[in-house]
């Protein structure tokens, strides 16, 4: 199996470079990653026309550029043609609406753009132990359930600090906790952003619930924000409408 490797931490990150090792037995490893931190880059992309690139050894670049800019950067510069495509392993949780901001999941939807299967991994901050010994559980679970899929990513995320081992794998939703965002002054110019979690229930099923309890959740997130539900809905308002007319 041919697999891109990428992040949003930077190429020297200590999450990809311990990702690169855990992949090797699964086939061929390319790594291509920004050359800087890019967390909360979603899915943006700096460079167009001109691409400004780093090589670090045979199967090592990194860009000056986002996480999307890498990953299409390896697809259509080096024109590495993956059977897979991995982000992460991502120096902190990404759940829920975090997911929006995450440019550990925007490679991944860059990834999905160029139809190819992709897995974002997450793991609690400064925590890497518990992802390093429970990698190969979580790939053998997606393996022999042949989960991976160009229709959507999966999201997975480890376990946190309050455990050691997990309790299993859920496959979830997202969860949503309400957040308060805030800003501090500090010299001259310059503010401080801040955010706090207000109290929010734990929903059965949904990737919060999950790393409450210590499991390890997988989340399929679709490419592009479609949403079936809400497309019915549109449709079946409009057709009410016309017809009560």
């Amino acid at each position: 199996m041919k697999i891109l490797l990428t992040n949003d931490d930077g190429y020297s990150a200590t999450g990809i470079q311990l990702l690169y090792r855990l992949l090797k037995p699964y086939g061929e490893v390319l790594l291509v990653a920004p050359h800087h931190h890019k967390s909360g880059a979603s899915v943006s992309r700096i460079f167009w026309d001109e691409a400004i690139v780093h090589k670090h050894g045979d199967h090592q670049y990194s860009v000056e550029g986002t996480p999307a800019d890498a990953v299409a950067f390896a697809l259509h510069g080096l024109e590495f043609t993956p059977d897979l495509v991995v982000s992460g392993i991502n120096d902190g949780l990404n759940l829920g609406g975090d997911t929006v901001y995450s440019g550990t999941v925007g490679a991944c939807m860059e990834a999905l753009k160029a139809k190819k299967k992709a897995i974002a991994f997450s793991a609690d901050f400064k925590y890497f132990e518990a992802a390093e010994r429970e990698f190969d559980k979580v790939m053998k679970f997606i393996l022999d359930h042949d989960l991976l899929t160009n229709e959507y990513l999966l999201n997975v995320n480890f376990i946190t600090k309050e455990f050691h081992e997990s309790k299993g794998i859920m496959i979830t939703d997202l969860g949503f906790r309400p957040t308060e965002h805030y800003y501090l002054k500090n010299s001259g110019s310059k503010y401080s952003g801040r955010r706090k979690f207000l109290p929010y229930e734990f929903v059965e099923g949904t990737d919060l619930y999950a790393m409450h309890y210590g499991y390890i959740s997988i989340t399929p997130l679709k490419y592009a924000n479609q949403t079936e539900k809400g497309l019915e809905e549109l449709r079946r308002k409009v057709q009410t409408l016309e017809e009560q007319h």
